[in-house]
């Protein structure tokens, strides 16, 4: 600060001087004066002009370098304060726009803790999740379910291949044993990145990783989403598990949804990406069922572009992007698309400040932040690459197939995404065939298999294996107690 006082008191005398009338001119000292100065001023500890005006200059652009730096700092500063103002704004008028919709729905603001109940010593527990009814009715429909979709895989697998698929001792013969190690490497990647994402989280919201907590969540996801509709058990059992573990139900939440709105950003991003760069380098030709493949593709890419852009428009513009919604929501009613105007009105607005009280969670770690985007693409890239893999690993000519592959998997996993059944099960077995007939030769049924296998009935064992085995422990648990 002193120094740029400085810098201020010489600009102002320059600018004071240069109002004074010219100083006459006058010969220029002789060269024995000039001498005789410089040792003067030396021997006085005084600096010359020369060397003056250039530790001016030097004094002068390093005063420049940290106003600049300042006014980045400043700037910086300010957009951070822009975006939380905005954040603000927007979640005010979201919640002006909520309590309008408890009065017309008749409903009391739902409060982010759990629900819970006391014990007869005082005690709070975390109530349990409503059990469903006739639930074996449920169970038997899965299976069939299930059933069906491979029957259809290999059905349709047949028509395509004729007599040239290979039986089951064939497929085993074709099994190259480092394709196959590597193929489990890139299923415990997956699993590994999905369990990354809730550790790196846990440490954002909680300041600790909770690693068993975090391992059983994503495992615990895993499973509810493979056997519901739309893969929509999975969030609720994940924040009822963390609740039973200790954590509040507001950090749960928040838990659960920053990682299910980062996973989806990743899987609509990249999806994008190759279905736009397959689209270019037309990687459908020759495919059998492409139409197919293509249309359902876009189609399931738009339907999950939704979300973001619904909730991107929201945080933008909240007044327009409520009244708008409402208009959607009133030509549903007029439709018979939407039963209750205000229920819905209200799932939107709460499904917007849910992801304004996640983002400002995580981006208050930007460390978190990198480390979580990181994970999220990680997994889903994985993922895609699957049926690469897996038809490495039953010995498949791939040469120069690997991207083409995963796009395939991209039109073949959007054009699903909007199927009810759990785990698009009955379907997407089937696009799958069509999709890496060009590929997979006489391998087609058991490398879409395989792959279904992977990426789905692999966390459908392991949820069914975990709760037979706490079901164990807990009756064991009860007879000890006895």
């Amino acid at each position: 600060m002193e120094r740029e006082n400085k810098d201020n008191d010489v600009l102002t005398s320059s600018d004071t001087t240069s109002d004074l009338p010219a100083p006459q001119e006058t010969a220029p000292p002789a060269p024995q004066v000039q001498a005789e100065s410089f040792a003067v001023q030396s021997a006085m500890g005084e600096k010359p002009e020369g060397e003056k005006a250039q530790l001016f200059n030097e004094e002068g652009s390093s005063s420049a370098g940290e106003k600049s730096e300042l006014t980045k700092a400043q700037s910086s500063n300010e957009r951070r304060q822009s975006l939380k103002d905005e954040l603000e704004k927007t979640e005010r008028i979201l919640d002006e726009a909520l309590k309008t919709s408890d009065a017309e729905c008749g409903e009391s603001e739902i409060s982010d803790e759990p629900l819970k109940t006391q014990d007869g010593a005082g005690k709070l527990h975390p109530v349990a999740p409503p059990k469903r009814k006739r639930k074996w009715i449920w169970n038997l429909v899965l299976i069939a379910v299930l059933a069906l979709g491979i029957y259809s895989m290999f059905g349709i697998s047949g028509e395509i291949v004729g007599e040239d698929g290979l039986s089951f001792s064939q497929m085993f013969a074709s099994i190259d044993g480092a394709g196959m190690v590597l193929l489990l490497g890139v299923i415990l990647g997956v699993m590994l990145m999905d369990w990354s994402k809730f550790l790196t989280v846990n440490k954002a919201v909680l300041g600790k990783v909770r690693p068993l907590v975090a391992i059983k969540t994503s495992l615990l996801g895993k499973f509810y989403d493979g056997i519901t509709p739309f893969s929509t058990g999975g969030q609720p059992m994940q924040i009822y598990y963390m609740t039973t573990k200790g954590i509040g139900g507001a950090e749960s939440s928040a838990i659960v949804l920053i990682r299910y709105f980062g996973s989806m950003f990743a899987f609509t991003v990249l999806g994008a990406a190759f279905m736009i760069a397959g689209a270019a380098k037309n990687v459908l030709a020759g495919v059998s069922g492409s139409t197919l493949l293509l249309v359902a593709g876009w189609v399931g890419l738009a339907i999950n572009f939704l979300l973001p852009l619904f909730i991107l428009f929201f945080v933008l513009f909240p007044r327009l992007a409520r009244k708008l919604t409402g208009w959607f929501i009133f030509v549903g009613v007029k439709l018979k698309i939407v039963k209750h105007k205000e229920r819905t009105m209200r799932k939107a607005l709460r499904t917007v400040k849910d992801f304004i009280h996640c983002f400002r969670i995580i981006v208050r770690r930007p460390v978190c932040l990198v480390l979580f985007l990181l994970c999220c693409f990680a997994e889903n890239f994985l993922t895609l690459s699957v049926p690469f893999f897996v038809m490495n690993a039953l010995s498949c000519p791939l040469d120069g197939m690997f991207f083409t592959i995963i796009a395939l998997n991209v039109f073949t996993t959007f054009g699903v995404s909007f199927i009810p059944t759990p785990g698009n099960t009955g379907v997407i077995e089937g696009m799958g065939v069509l999709a890496f007939s060009a590929a997979a030769g006489a391998t087609l049924a058991w490398s879409v298999l395989f792959w279904r296998f992977s990426v789905y009935y692999i966390y459908i064992l392991i949820g069914i294996v975990w709760t037979i085995t706490d079901l164990f422990r807990k009756n064991l648990g009860k007879r000890r107690r006895a």
